[in-house]
């Protein structure tokens, strides 16, 4: 049996990159011996998932949804899905004692920063394997730019030490975390580098050019180390040498100051009559909608454990401005993005300004992409598995 740790895609409508990951996980094990579990911080353990829970975790995007700024407000603490929720709790808790049991794996995907970690040096004396997926060490490389206190996640990268194996979603990710256990001595454990596979399912979008005025896209929550700002400023550069064009953002809200100085930025160009929107946080229709009509996107992002989005454009035959850094790099290599320094506005410029004026080079880029092929989650699987065997031998 998996025990598969869905907590924050249960908890939350949210669909970011650790939500779409966990709920790819689970669809792509449908038939098999797995059980979503959620994290009950008030009684330390496990439990078993209630039906609005299950309703987030496989259908965040149900009917009455809305684009939101941070889509959990749609769901009142009044509401009678969470009074029900809330009550039957101490009903769906699971056994700790022994958990997961002889035979059995706890799989956890998710970003752990909470007092799940507190758990782990008990349940690392528990029968049964326990996996976990490390998705970036963001905020040790860079403090202060985390949602919450760096040395809660310094207790998690130690944490993961106590698990049988660490699944790292990019090769940047991987040494990152062998350097940080290094650095607080820590001994290695197992670990192995899986890369996220292509969110979107089904068929590729049929490859089409679209017209109109050129419009550019960059999916991302707000949070400065992303670098709205910087982007901001390269297109405001831009617009002031009379280029014609519109930029589109999608993601959530983020940390409270990180968002009020993007939003004070983008309100003061918008007053200035730019063709600049926040689209906010968008279902997954509306967002393959977005790469579908987009000319190309951006991702100047300073740094990623992977970056998801890129891979996003590229399946919908959208190129990419991007930087090529570290796990960045990983992800870009292979066509369809042009390369630029994401941290300096001329640069980013530059690029954005050749893909606008070089119809030639956008072509070809986007030749690139849709010549790109994407690993699927039934490839994700068969990876997963592999590492499952090797853990249990």
């Amino acid at each position: 049996m998996i025990y598969l740790d869905v907590t924050s895609a249960a908890a939350s409508r949210m669909s970011t990159g650790v939500q779409r990951a966990i709920r790819g996980i689970f669809s792509t094990f449908v038939g098999e011996k797995m059980v979503p579990v959620i994290w009950d911080r008030r009684g330390g353990c496990y439990s078993l998932l209630s039906s609005l829970e299950r309703e987030r975790l496989t259908n965040p995007f149900a009917a009455g949804f809305r684009t939101s700024f941070w889509p959990d407000v749609q769901e009142t603490m009044l509401s009678l899905g969470r009074m029900n929720e809330l009550m039957g709790k101490p009903a769906r808790r699971l056994e700790w004692s022994g958990f997961p049991g002889e035979g059995n794996v706890l799989m956890i995907p998710d970003l752990c920063w909470d007092s799940r970690v507190e758990s782990w040096e008990a349940l690392a004396a528990h029968p049964g394997r326990k996996i976990a997926i490390f998705h970036d060490a963001m905020p040790l490389r860079l403090p202060g730019q985390s949602s919450s206190r760096d040395d809660l996640f310094a207790d998690y990268v130690k944490g993961l030490g106590r698990m049988d194996l660490v699944i790292c979603v990019s090769q940047e990710v991987e040494d990152d975390l062998l350097g940080y256990w290094k650095e607080f001595g820590i001994p290695a454990r197992l670990t192995r580098v899986i890369p996220w596979p292509m969110p979107f399912q089904g068929l590729r979008p049929v490859s089409r050019v679209p017209t109109g005025k050129p419009r550019l896209l960059y999916v991302s929550r707000l949070r400065l180390r992303k670098n709205h700002l910087i982007l901001l400023e390269a297109c405001e550069r831009l617009w002031q040498e009379g280029m014609d064009f519109s930029l589109d953002l999608i993601g959530i809200a983020d940390a409270l100051t990180d968002t009020l100085r993007i939003l004070r930025e983008l309100y003061r160009l918008v007053r200035k009559g730019r063709p600049v929107r926040w689209l906010r946080h968008v279902s997954d229709a509306d967002l393959a909608r977005a790469y579908r009509e987009s000319t190309f996107t951006v991702f100047p992002s300073r740094m990623e454990g992977f970056g998801l989005p890129i891979l996003e454009s590229l399946w919908h035959g959208c190129p990419v401005v991007c930087g090529t850094n570290g796990a960045l790099g990983e992800v870009s290599r292979g066509g369809g993005c042009l390369s630029v320094d994401q941290n300096d506005p001329a640069s980013l410029a530059d690029g954005i300004r050749l893909l606008l004026t070089d119809h030639v080079t956008l072509d070809v880029l986007r030749k690139e992409a849709w010549l790109r092929s994407f690993r699927i989650w039934e490839n994700y699987q068969a990876d997963l598995q592999r590492a499952l065997s090797e853990v249990s031998r």
